[in-house]
């Protein structure tokens, strides 16, 4: 009975709330932009409204707790090349709880979903197209152009999520990017999104919750001397060790 008022009612309920709330936050996003933009060139109030509207969803649900460890390990005003492993959609609200300014490195279809990518669009977040060579060279170019500007970049280095829950083999865009840039690589492990929202499916999970574990950043010391196969694999290795102890069920 439990999993039939979940599938049935529950879930269906939830994604209309969802949606509806959504317009409406876009609709003031749009405000927030025409009085801002114009002067905050990197939008940083623009991407705070976009933190306050993803906490909201957290916030609202008194059966998703998120476990976060590791914040000592941000230093404010440090410009990082964020990774993350990607489990599903939730991520993406999940991500906003780290609180720094940043801007997402996503494929260029999603930037077409109505009022998910209206909001990336006007936030300039980094659109690749990831069918051609030109367009990895243009992420890496805006990528710099934000790190520049004290922006940090976030990436998802699988390039798709997880159907699985283990952590899969990384590309090396976001590798590449930081032998090019030498800004210090800020890995964040997540885990226990995929339950609330799986990657196949739309149910919504009640109760959960949510692990973010954010490691010590990887300084261009530790890194510039190393080939970019080298580098991407102690880095993988390390993201997958610290996901084995929060969720070694996945690794059985």
């Amino acid at each position: 009975m439990y999993r039939f008022l979940v599938k049935y009612f529950t879930t269906p309920l939830v994604w209309t709330l969802i949606g509806l709330s959504s317009i409406i936050f876009f609709a003031f996003n749009i405000l927030v932009w025409l009085f801002t933009a114009w002067w905050d060139k990197e939008l940083r109030l623009l991407h705070r409204y976009s933190i306050f509207w993803a906490m909201f969803y957290i916030r609202i649900n008194p059966f998703w707790k998120i476990d976060i460890q590791g914040e000592e390990h941000i230093r404010k005003g440090q410009p990082y090349i964020i990774i993350s492993n990607h489990q599903s959609a939730m991520d993406i609200v999940l991500l906003y709880r780290l609180r720094m300014h940043f801007k997402w490195v996503a494929k260029r279809e999603i930037f077409n979903i109505p009022v998910i990518g209206w909001n990336l669009w006007l936030n300039r977040h980094i659109a690749i197209d990831r069918t051609r060579l030109k367009g990895a060279l243009k992420m890496v170019k805006e990528a710099q152009y934000h790190l520049n500007r004290n922006t940090s970049v976030l990436i998802f280095p699988e390039g798709t999520r997880s159907t699985d829950g283990q952590i899969k083999r990384f590309k090396d865009g976001a590798f590449v990017l930081a032998k090019k840039t030498e800004y210090p690589v800020l890995p964040v492990i997540i885990d226990g999104s995929m339950e609330v929202i799986p990657k196949n499916g739309y149910t919504i999970k009640g109760k959960q919750v949510l692990k973010m574990r954010i490691l010590p950043a990887i300084l261009p010391d530790e890194y510039r001397e190393k080939e970019i196969g080298q580098f991407i694999e102690e880095v993988h290795t390390l993201c997958v060790n610290t996901h084995k102890q929060i969720a070694p069920q996945y690794y059985d």
